[in-house]
């Protein structure tokens, strides 16, 4: 039955499409990286749920997502940037992007995690 479960569950996901359409390039090309502000936010995947599942940067501002998985493999996707990550347990995966564009930007878990998975998202708040 669980498998049952999770083979439907799988085929929803495939079947609502793999998220956002890439807007921007995650780093734009000759992108001066000493000309601009640079921050780094730290986010956990675990317990189908990103901490924090809201980052807030203003505009212009080269981010840094210092991911970690502590419960199993998660994924990371950022559509509008085209990021999509794999995030295995107990590693840090550091994403960059350049957040140049004021936008609410959906991410979300990308590998399928267990039943929670759908659930597990959050936002990129670029003001």
């Amino acid at each position: 039955m669980r498998a049952v479960v999770l083979m439907l569950a799988a085929a929803a996901y495939l079947l609502a499409g793999c998220g956002t359409t890439k807007q921007f390039e995650a780093i734009p090309p000759g992108l001066d990286r000493a000309t601009v502000p640079a921050r780094v936010v730290t986010i956990s995947a675990r317990d189908y749920e990103f901490v924090p599942d809201t980052v807030r940067v203003q505009a212009g501002t080269l981010l840094t997502l210092r991911v970690t998985s502590t419960d199993g493999t998660h994924g990371f996707a950022l559509g509008a940037f085209g990021i999509d990550e794999r995030l295995e347990e107990g590693r840090t995966k550091d994403i960059e992007l350049f957040a140049g564009h004021r936008g609410v930007y959906p991410f979300k878990c990308s590998h399928f995690c267990g039943l929670g998975h759908f659930g597990m998202n959050g936002v990129l708040l670029v003001e």
